[in-house]
């Protein structure tokens, strides 16, 4: 897998990727090209926007890092929608609406093996993922928007977006000039200059659709409106948006802030729609922040650790987790997982809002609940089973949690 190499503004990549196997689901005559890469974590489904191909995706460097570092952090899921990049094409008597594009998914899931998944959704490939989410809840663990929105025209009910004259404006540009790098000036205006990302972009976007099929499918992105569906999502929801997005205002996504029940929303400085350019290290660290333990970090503090740094520290958690009988300490833990001390302390602070050695104790302690409970260990048995050398040590510490001692907490449970 190519190497990501972090700084705070931008992703720069080096040694090539090969580019990963593309596989096909069938739903009912249509053919749906998809990949799965990365062989760690949990799943983690990327609906993607308007038109792609999950083949040449790979050739743009920018999208390429953002794509390998989701890797590094779950099983990517990628797939061309029916009719765009490598899966079959469609006519216009049979467009997918969302809900085909929803049982496209559920064929591609299945073909996978997984039933359940964390999901992406990016720019109107959002409100297929809130469909999902507030239809088919057992299929959606976690939910991130990025840069997206429920109703992408103005109207008198909804006062956000552009209205239809200006999106016939910008359809009759894109399709007059089809071929060329139409539209990278609002999605990423600051590389809109560049001949490369020129270059690569028009290639992109010519290997993704045809012009027709574009511009239908623009035509139906207009039409979409998943505002109902804003209350029923139940799963944990990131919302991330640009603040100065040229091509989608980020008052959609105050919008969906306020209606999605457990949601989180940050709003971050730039102007770029697509979040492969101009990437910050904190709005990856945010996503996997919120993967891993349920909350986005948005710290200018994380600005001290690489993203190497941040893996190492969940597996350090997990380590204490696993291990709490051992005798740790942070130098021990510094040697073990080549980290320094003062990284260790920070990031444990910042990542799990807990010091280390509290967090150990905390992880000691509720192991000792349990087995105080569901086991006929002695007291003194439990103390050296979680950890502690000595038996009163291990009482006071947990009296100070619990506020009884160890032997009291057991006669109480039991007799619940």
């Amino acid at each position: 897998m190519r190497k990501v190499l972090f700084r705070k503004e931008i992703i720069f990549t080096f040694v090539c990727m090969h580019v990963p196997k593309t596989k096909y689901a069938k739903s009912g005559n249509i053919n749906l090209a998809y990949q799965v890469v990365g062989d760690e974590g949990e799943y983690l489904v990327f609906i993607p926007g308007w038109v792609t191909n999950v083949e040449d995706c790979w050739n743009i460097p920018q999208l390429s890092a953002w794509l390998s570092y989701l890797a590094s952090i779950s099983r990517l899921v990628l797939f061309d929608k029916r009719g765009t990049g490598l899966s079959d094409t469609v006519n216009e008597l049979d467009l997918p609406n969302i809900e085909q594009r929803a049982s496209d998914l559920q064929i591609i899931m299945e073909a996978i093996g997984v039933r359940s998944a964390n999901f992406i959704g990016l720019s109107e490939g959002g409100p297929l993922a809130i469909h999902l989410a507030a239809n088919f809840p057992e299929m959606v663990n976690k939910l991130i928007l990025i840069g997206s929105f429920p109703k992408w025209i103005k109207s008198e009910d909804y006062p956000y977006g552009l209205n239809r004259r200006q999106h016939n404006l910008i359809k009759r540009h894109i399709f007059d000039n089809w071929g060329e790098a139409v539209g990278l000036s609002l999605m990423a205006p600051s590389v809109s200059k560049d001949e490369t990302t020129q270059n690569q972009w028009s290639r992109f976007l010519r290997r993704s659709a045809s012009p027709n099929t574009a511009k239908v499918f623009y035509e139906m992105n207009i039409e979409i409106d998943v505002r109902g569906s804003l209350p029923e999502v139940r799963a944990q929801t990131l919302i991330m948006h640009r603040k100065q997005d040229a091509l989608i205002s980020c008052a959609h996504s105050e919008y969906m802030h306020e209606i999605i029940p457990n949601s989180q929303l940050e709003i971050i400085e730039g102007k770029d729609h697509l979040p492969w350019f101009s990437a910050k290290r904190s709005e990856l660290i945010m996503i996997q922040t919120f993967l891993n333990g349920g909350k986005a970090i948005n710290n200018p503090k994380l600005d001290v650790l690489s993203a190497e740094d941040i893996f190492i520290l969940y597996s350090i958690k997990d380590y204490i987790q696993n291990n709490c009988k051992e005798n740790l300490t942070i130098k021990g833990l510094s040697k073990h997982f080549g980290i320094n001390d003062f990284k260790i302390k920070t990031g444990f602070r910042i990542l799990f809002n807990s010091p280390v050695i509290r967090l150990l104790t905390n992880v000691r302690l509720e192991k000792a609940s349990n087995l105080l409970v569901n086991s006929n260990l002695s007291i003194s048995a439990i103390a050296e089973e979680v950890g502690y050398n000595h038996p009163n040590n291990f009482s006071v510490a947990f009296k100070r949690k619990f506020e009884m001692t160890p032997l009291e907490y057991k006669f109480s449970m039991r007799e619940k």
